[in-house]
Order: C-alpha cells, then sequence, then structure tokens
C-alpha cells in the first residue's frame, strides 16, 4: 500500500474543502442569489469553484431569465467554472456540425451599462487561471467575454445573439478577447465536441497568448449556421477571427465563419511571428456543407505576418474558402504563409478578373502595369508577399478510366534554381463566371514534387489516380522549402489592349501575359495575325487580322517551346453600328466578351434599338451571377410568357428574386420597351437585394417629379455613377432604354472589364 505524508493529504483535503458551488437565485443587480454575488463568493473563496443558476422570478420570460447588470461585474480572480447548463431546461449541443441545436436559459446582457470601450461582460483575470464559461447568452458589451489567464475556456455559448441565436444583439461588440499580456495560455474558444461548439456574433481575438485554439464555432450565422446575422450594433465587428500576434502555436479549425464587414479571418500585424498559427478544416464564406454563399466582403483569409499553415494535403486539414472578396490575401509582410489542400472557389465574383483564389500582395509598378497576376519572372528573382513564389504553368491534363482512373498532368515550372518544389494540383468547373475569369482551386487532386535545374526550369509530369469530368480546369501552386505557397496558375495570355478594333485590322494590338519567347506567333480567331514582334517577356504586339463585324475571338499565342497561351473573347470586331468613336463602344465591347449578349444579326449590334423586357431578365441574371447560371425550370408564372419558351425560365427567376412582379394582371409583358425609370429600378435592386430601399430623393432632374414613384431610385441610379441623365438637367424617365445605354448600365452596375 503507498503511504503519503501527512502533510500532503491535509493539503488534499483541504484543496477538496476549498472548492465549492455558488447558485445564481434571481436576476438581481446585486445581493443575496445575485449573479455579482456569486462572483464575489467564488472570488473570495479557494479553489476551483461553480457557479451555478438556478433562477426565477423577475426578469425571467418563456423560460429564459435575463441578468442585467446596472455596473460591470466584479472581476473574476479565483478558478470557476460559470455553468449555464445548470439553468433548468438548459441543454446543450448535440449537432456535430451544422445547425447548433443548444437550449441556453441565461441570458448576461449589456443592454444597461453604458457602452464604453472598457464595458466588459465576463472578465477572467488574473488568479482565475482554468476558468471556463458554459451556457450563457452574453451580449450588448463591448467585449462580452475577456480572457487574461491560461487554461481558460469559453465552450456552449451564444455570445452576442439573443437567447435564440437567431439575432444578433443590440449594441453587441466583440465577442470573445484574449490576452496574452499577462502570459496566458492554452485558451480555448470552442472545441472538439459538439457540445463545445459557440455561437458567436461579435468575433474572436486571440493577442500575444502563447498557445490558443478557437474550434468548432459559428462565427457570423444565425443558430442554424446557414443563415447570415447582420453585423451587431454600433459596436460591431470587423473580422470574425483576429489574431495580431501569438506568442505560441495557434490552431483555428472547424470553425464556420460567414459574411463580415472586413477579412473573415486576420492574421498578423505586420510583423514576423516566432510561432505558427494553423487554420484547418474552417468553412470561410460557406456553411458547414460547403455550397450555401455567406461570403465575407473582402479576404476570407489575410495574412500580414510568418509562419501560417492555411490548410493541409492531410485527411480533413482543407479549408473550404469561398463566394469571399478573395480567397486567401497574403500581404507585404507575408512569409512562410503555406496554402496547400484546400478548396477554394467562387472568390471574387464582383471582380472577376483578377486572382481572387490566391494573391499575392504587390506594388504594381513592375511591367506590365495592369490588373494582377503579376506575371511569373524568370528565374523568380523578385522578393515581396510569400517570396512572390511563381506558380507552374500547366499545359496539359488528360483523364483515362484505363486502370482504375488517372489524369496525366504536364506543365513547367521556373523558379529558383536548384531548389525542390512542392506541387499542389487542383480541378475548377469548366465554366468559369466569365470567359477571362482567373482559375481557383475547387476540388484538391493531389501533389507532387519537382527540383528545377541550374537555369530555375523543371518539367512536371505527374499521373494522379483520379479523373476529371469533361471540360475540368486544372491549376497547381508551388510551394518552396520555406513554406512560400504561390499563387494559382494561369494562362500566359493574360490581357489584351485595345480589347476591340476595326474590322479591317488593328496595328499596334498588345498581348500582356508572361513566358512569351522569341520567335512567338499569334492567331486572332483562328486567323494567323501579322507583324507580330515579341518586346519582352511579358509582351507581344501584332497586327489583328481581317475579322468579321460583330464577332468575339480568341487571342492564342505559341511558343518555339510548344507552350500555347490562349485569351478567350480576347478580341472583338467592332459592329458595324458600333466604331470606336461612339459613346458606348467599349461598354458594348464588354459585354459581348463577357457573353452576356451578341448582335442582332448582319453585323450590327442594335445600338439604337430599345431593349425588351424578355431580353432584360437575361442580362440582368446574367451579369448578376455571369454566365455559367442556368435559372431554375419555368412553372407557368406569367398568362402571357409561355412555358416553356425561350425567355420564360429567366423572367420567372427575375421574379422569383423580387427584381419584378410583372407589368400587371398577372402579365409581364415581354415584348414591351423598358422605360429608363423602370431600369433604374431593376438594376438597383439586382445589384442591392430585392429589399434594397434607396434614400430619400433631393430633387437632382428637372422632369423627375420628387417625390414619385421612381424618383428615389433615379437619384440613387445616378449617385452610383450608372447614369448622368439623358441632357440638360434631364432624366427622361418615360424614354425606352436602348440597347446602348443597357450595355453602359450593366457594365458600370456590375463592374465588368473593360
Amino acid at each position: 500500500m503507498r503511504r503519503f505524508p501527512l502533510a500532503f493529504l491535509f493539503l488534499l483535503a483541504a484543496s477538496s474543502l476549498a472548492a465549492a458551488t455558488f447558485t445564481v437565485t434571481n436576476t438581481n443587480d446585486s445581493g443575496a442569489g445575485s449573479l455579482r454575488q456569486a462572483i464575489l463568493d467564488a472570488n473570495g473563496n479557494p479553489g476551483a469553484d461553480t457557479i451555478a443558476f438556478a433562477v426565477s422570478g423577475a426578469g425571467c420570460s418563456g423560460g429564459v431569465c435575463t441578468i442585467a447588470p446596472l455596473t460591470a461585474l466584479p472581476l473574476i480572480t479565483s478558478p470557476a467554472t460559470i455553468d449555464g447548463y445548470t439553468q433548468t431546461g438548459a441543454t446543450p449541443n448535440t449537432n456535430a456540425s451544422g445547425a447548433i441545436n443548444a437550449a441556453l436559459k441565461i441570458v448576461l446582457s449589456g443592454v444597461n451599462d453604458p457602452n464604453t470601450d472598457d464595458d466588459d461582460g465576463l472578465v477572467l483575470f488574473t488568479g482565475s487561471a482554468g476558468s471556463t464559461v458554459r451556457g450563457l447568452v452574453v451580449n450588448g458589451f463591448s467585449e462580452e467575454i475577456s480572457i487574461w489567464v491560461s487554461n481558460a475556456g469559453v465552450q456552449g455559448c451564444f455570445i452576442g445573439t439573443d437567447a435564440t441565436g437567431m439575432t444578433a444583439g443590440v449594441n453587441s461588440g466583440t465577442g470573445v478577447v484574449a490576452e496574452g499580456l499577462t502570459g496566458a495560455s492554452a485558451i480555448t474558444v470552442g472545441g472538439p465536441q459538439p457540445a463545445d461548439r459557440n455561437l458567436i456574433s461579435g468575433g474572436v481575438v486571440v493577442d500575444a497568448v502563447a498557445g490558443a485554439t478557437v474550434e468548432g464555432n459559428l462565427l457570423g450565422t444565425d443558430a442554424t449556421g446557414a443563415a447570415t446575422l447582420p453585423i451587431p450594433g454600433s459596436l460591431g465587428t470587423y473580422a470574425h477571427i483576429t489574431i495580431p500576434s501569438v506568442g505560441g502555436t495557434t490552431f483555428v479549425r472547424g470553425n464556420v465563419v460567414a459574411a463580415v464587414w472586413g477579412g473573415a479571418i486576420l492574421l498578423g500585424n505586420g510583423s514576423p511571428s516566432a510561432f505558427e498559427t494553423i487554420l484547418q478544416g474552417n468553412f470561410i464564406g460557406t456553411d458547414a456543407s460547403g455550397t450555401a454563399d455567406l461570403g465575407n466582403t473582402t479576404g476570407g483569409i489575410e495574412v500580414d505576418t510568418t509562419d501560417v499553415t492555411v490548410g493541409g494535403t492531410g485527411a480533413g486539414e482543407g479549408n473550404v474558402i469561398a463566394f469571399n472578396g478573395l480567397g486567401v490575401w497574403v500581404g507585404p509582410n507575408g512569409k512562410r504563409c503555406k496554402i496547400r489542400g484546400n478548396s477554394i472557389y467562387s472568390n471574387g465574383l464582383s471582380d472577376p478578373y483578377a486572382p481572387r483564389g490566391i494573391q499575392l500582395f504587390f506594388n504594381p509598378s513592375p511591367p506590365p502595369d495592369y490588373l494582377s497576376p503579376l506575371p511569373n519572372d524568370p528565374g523568380d528573382a523578385d522578393t515581396g508577399a510569400n517570396e512572390r513564389q511563381n506558380f507552374p504553368v500547366i499545359t496539359s491534363a488528360v483523364s483515362s478510366i484505363a486502370d482504375g482512373g488517372t489524369t496525366t498532368i504536364t506543365g513547367l515550372l521556373n523558379s529558383t534554381p536548384n531548389t525542390l518544389f512542392d506541387l499542389d494540383f487542383y480541378s475548377n468547373p469548366s465554366c468559369l463566371h466569365w470567359p477571362r475569369s482567373y482559375v481557383e482551386g475547387k476540388t484538391y487532386l493531389g501533389s507532387d514534387q519537382v527540383t528545377t535545374d541550374g537555369n530555375g526550369d523543371a518539367s512536371i509530369s505527374v499521373a494522379l489516380p483520379v479523373t476529371l469530368d469533361p471540360g475540368d480546369r486544372v491549376t497547381a501552386t508551388a510551394t518552396d522549402p520555406d513554406g512560400n505557397t504561390s499563387e494559382f496558375s494561369q494562362r500566359i495570355a493574360l490581357h489584351s489592349d485595345p480589347g476591340a478594333g476595326n474590322p479591317a485590322g488593328v496595328a499596334g494590338a498588345e498581348l500582356y501575359g508572361f513566358h512569351f519567347l522569341p520567335g512567338a506567333t499569334v492567331t486572332v480567331g483562328g486567323l494567323a495575325a501579322p507583324s507580330v514582334i515579341v518586346n519582352d517577356y511579358y509582351k507581344v504586339t501584332f497586327t489583328t487580322p481581317g475579322l468579321t463585324p460583330g464577332t468575339v475571338n480568341d487571342v492564342v499565342l505559341t511558343n518555339t517551346d510548344g507552350t500555347t497561351g490562349t485569351l478567350p473573347s480576347g478580341w472583338v470586331a467592332d459592329f458595324l453600328d458600333v466604331p470606336d468613336e461612339t459613346p458606348f463602344w467599349s461598354y458594348v465591347a464588354v459585354l459581348v466578351k463577357n457573353q452576356v449578349t451578341a448582335g442582332v444579326g448582319g453585323g450590327l449590334y442594335g445600338v439604337d434599338q430599345p431593349t425588351k423586357r424578355q431580353q432584360m431578365a437575361v442580362f440582368l441574371l446574367k451579369g448578376k451571377y455571369g454566365i455559367c447560371y442556368t435559372p431554375p425550370p419555368c412553372t407557368g408564372v406569367f398568362a402571357d410568357v409561355p412555358c416553356p419558351s425561350t425567355f420564360a425560365n429567366w423572367i420567372e427567376a427575375l421574379k422569383a428574386e423580387g427584381i419584378t412582379g410583372g407589368c400587371g394582371g398577372g402579365n409581364y409583358c415581354p415584348d414591351n420597351p423598358v422605360r429608363r425609370d423602370q431600369m433604374a429600378v431593376f438594376l438597383l435592386k439586382a445589384e442591392h437585394g430585392s429589399s434594397y430601399a434607396p434614400p430619400s430623393c433631393t430633387g437632382a432632374f428637372g422632369d423627375v417629379p420628387c417625390p414619385g414613384p421612381f424618383t428615389d431610385w433615379i437619384e440613387r441610379f445616378a449617385a452610383e455613377g450608372i447614369t448622368g441623365g439623358c441632357g440638360g438637367g434631364n432624366y427622361c424617365p418615360g424614354n425606352p432604354t436602348t440597347r446602348g445605354q443597357m450595355a453602359a448600365f450593366l457594365g458600370i452596375t456590375f463592374n465588368l472589364e473593360h
């Protein structure tokens, strides 16, 4: 039998006896049975105490009891578990993913506090290491829960929402703030078990903590996990997870991070890190199924520090990053940011001509000066974000069903000489949002390694045990031995200037990109371009051949080493009725290059013809969603729109989106021209959503009375720079919208490439 010293047994017994349970029995601000008194009692008692709840009476309604302190609660200075699940009727979440089904019955509200910068809800302060807050609703404070100590956690709470998890709390601020200024470590927000998952409206900040984990939470959604909550009140949040600096390895995994004003996850403050931040298994800009659009305004992940891992090639390590302004952005101070094995897709749809899957910061001074990506440079001598790592060039990807199915991918990488690189390969659906959209990486296919030679060149030839769907596009990234990952591979022909011109031919047309080698040839619409001059690695000048008016043509560059680059829809031969000196020339070229519409035949665009209401349905939905959008089958909504018919699906989809209700009497009037006053409403609803309401009018146009049924919409239409009216201080509200005007309106509204 093991024997222990008597003094040790005495200390053990004393420690056990010191722990106590203090029960909150009312919603009073102070006094016996109040939360304030329970905290004071726990602070004054040695040991790891429990604050339990058995609240009834005043402040309780429908089984939910709200504690609204009149002044700040005491700092928690002794270890304690504050357990809202001890309240009658409270139950933890049991769903492993998706909706949170917890029933929370205790609300801690800051509604009675002045909402100053130091107005915090619960503060785990010095002396309270090992504390846990669980099963509470906390809202209405500038910082709902603040953690300054080690081994502390927040689990199973609704933070910044009401007790249903379906409404954001009034004046709620940052959800959880963990500070490492006092040497705090091992802080956990959420956890791996269903009962650990928090619902957080106001975000999480982890700063200088020596090791932290943010796991399994819903951030920015309601309790269903499938819809976003509005930004909380005046103390709202800029990002859902912010980690300015780390004092130890920090994990962010298994979270759903939905819409927010700024980037979803912000890492770093411009300074290098001595520790690693690891992001794995998160759903950023989408729900736990990886399909819903819950996108963030700017970046899904924004990195401006060192030693960050985004994803991984192991099972469950990849993140799903979708529907954001951009996927992963690596800032000027970002280095050693490994971005591997993720599903990154449908980012940057409002600005699809930049590489919105992965974007490495650069100052756009190197040639050529146009939209990123900044092309690869020979030998990868440039430096900057992730050392501006060159991306691979994919020349072919061929699937075979033999031997169980394989895909053979070939290409090349030019980068730092005599260096081993990890290559990751991804597939993307055949249809891109716009013909010249840059490709991301939706489905991770596998990896390989190559070593560059003394010139920095390496050939890529890898067979992966997967098969592609017909038309799928393959992209790749390269990661150097230090962990710097490139942007996704792109075509080598990136941009033409101009993108349209005289059908008889234009001398001095320019093609920009990279890997342009001496002796390269160019074709436009399959016809050889004369006078090709390879100016340098990034630019080719040529003369366009004679082409049929009103046609849209691919531009193809072929190098002497066999590599080719295709710029889809890279050149429009001008329509006969839209020469380059007309005001709608550039807008018409953009619209037809992006396959939103075509001409009316005979080399004509029909620039002065009115836009019909049935045509408008197609224009608006393609402008909003891109050319891959397919409306649902019609059901026969409008009496004057036969189902099926050419425009029926589009017209009914437009109604389903709340953009139009028809022209009255159960009809749509498909052949009627769209008036200019109507167009203001249609376009603004398509841009901002069916619930959008413009500001009140001020009387901007002489022929549009204020107030009036369309006036607010017309003035907002002008305020957004979409139109300046029809001249002479007028708007001409009853005039039909011509096809030329429609091209301009669509191009400006939906930011189509010029």
